[in-house]
């Protein structure tokens, strides 16, 4: 599948109430796109390389962070990447002496209030939602890492706000970047040419031999601490959604896409739990899950087995696979078809660019060239199956996938954004209640 056919197939049309500024008709090839970071992490600063990479006619021109110690180590490592890579543009791209800087739970409205035409979120997963508010308010153009939402109370607002962002004629491209590999739009598309076949069955997953937010520090803030937490957010659900949300809804994201991301389960059932390693204790190293496994039943037949793993010392292996009537699609060793025996029957070896960096690439070109681009609700169905499997996997009970989007009142976000103490206890299958 050719770039400037995915781009085509990939646009969304609409009328615009209001239309962002440097958008569509006000567009000029070389006028600098003013770019936002909020969330100077290492995945943040990571994003604003790749766009850097993708295209070198922007200029950062703010940052934001909760956490003001966060904000000097991003900016060297952007730094450090335009020095190596792009020497001669380095200072038309980012000054690190001039760039606005706001840290504090205001850091994201301070930042919007700056003349920035898009911004890249990139915050723990729970500030994505309230973030995006703000960001659709203020009419800018953005990119944000997954996952979209951490529960179904904020994944009911976001796709509220997904409608309102269409309606303002605002770009918006995620973070899930399988759909922007080249290797696997050309093996997606040909799935759903159907080369393989009726689909059968599928099973995706993302085990790994290692645990995230296992690494030391911040001790004396107290396991309790919302600070420590947010600090550590990849280890507690409220701030990551559990690592099925966080992490594997990259690879549920890959069978939704290929179920052209309009099909849902029916049914949902899961079992999981948490490691008895005695070096990664819970409160310390949180209280989310290590490992988890889900059946979706999507009806007719068909059913998903979706399995996630965070344990040290065991064999890791992440990756994707459908079985059809006429082969096997299948990710391991790289996108490719074969048969019941392993025979490859198709396998696509072109050099494609980058998936971190097509995203962005492909988020820049559609501003530049007025296309109003909104892929959020793609990554929104893969989130909310993510949450469904969490669901099922805490409290130990089996339920209608229908029955969570309509009546599930889960809410893990704070009521209020403040630094406090917030209990830590990893959940039970069986006494956890599904609300």
């Amino acid at each position: 599948m050719e770039r400037r056919d995915f781009v085509k197939t990939s646009a969304i049309i609409g009328a615009a109430s209001a239309l962002p500024r440097f958008s569509f008709a006000q567009v000029k090839g070389s006028d600098r796109i003013k770019v936002g970071l909020i969330g100077c992490g290492g995945r943040g600063t990571g994003a604003t390389c790749n766009m850097i990479e993708a295209d070198q006619n922007v200029k950062i021109v703010a940052m934001a962070d909760l956490f003001a110690d966060k904000i000097p180590g991003s900016k060297k490592k952007i730094q450090d990447f335009l020095n190596k890579n792009f020497p001669e543009k380095a200072k038309d791209i980012f000054d690190s002496d001039k760039v606005k800087t706001f840290t504090g739970w205001d850091c994201c409205d301070a930042l919007l209030k700056e003349d920035v035409d898009l911004v890249i979120e990139a915050t723990p997963p729970v500030f994505r939602t309230p973030h995006f508010a703000k960001i659709v308010e203020a009419g800018k153009h953005a990119f944000l890492e997954k996952p979209a939402c951490v529960d179904i109370t904020q994944a009911r607002e976001i796709m509220d706000l997904s409608k309102k962002a269409t309606q303002k004629g605002m770009c918006i491209v995620t973070g899930n970047q399988r759909r922007y590999s080249g290797t696997y739009q050309d093996a997606i598309k040909r799935v759903q040419d159907g080369e393989i076949g009726d689909i059968l069955s599928a099973q995706c997953y993302w085990n790994g031999a290692y645990y995230v937010g296992g690494y030391k520090g911040f001790e004396n803030l107290g396991f309790d601490s919302t600070e420590y937490q947010i600090r550590k957010w990849g280890a507690f659900i409220w701030t990551s959604g559990d690592q099925i949300v966080e992490q594997h809804v990259h690879n549920l994201d890959v069978i939704m896409w290929a179920l052209g991301d309009k099909r849902f389960p029916v049914e949902v059932r899961a079992w999981g739990g948490r490691s008895a390693d005695a070096e990664l204790p819970s409160p310390q190293y949180g209280d989310r899950f290590s490992h988890c496994v889900v059946d979706y039943d999507f009806g007719d037949g068909l059913r998903l087995m979706s399995s996630c793993s965070q344990e040290r010392k065991t064999s890791g292996e992440v990756g994707e696979r459908i079985i059809g009537t006429k082969g096997i699609f299948t990710t391991s060793g790289g996108c490719r078809f074969v048969d019941a025996k392993g025979k490859v029957l198709y396998m696509n070896k072109e050099n494609f660019p980058n998936a971190y960096v097509a995203e962005h690439k492909f988020l820049l070109d559609a501003i530049r060239a007025g296309r109003r681009v909104n892929k959020l609700d793609e990554l929104i169905g893969s989130n909310l199956i993510a949450i469904a499997g969490r669901m099922s996997a805490f409290s130990g009970k089996k339920f209608k996938y229908g029955w969570m989007l309509a009546k599930s009142k889960e809410s893990l976000a704070p009521k209020e954004w403040k630094f406090e103490k917030r209990a830590v206890s990893v959940p039970v299958p069986g006494e956890y209640e599904l609300v």
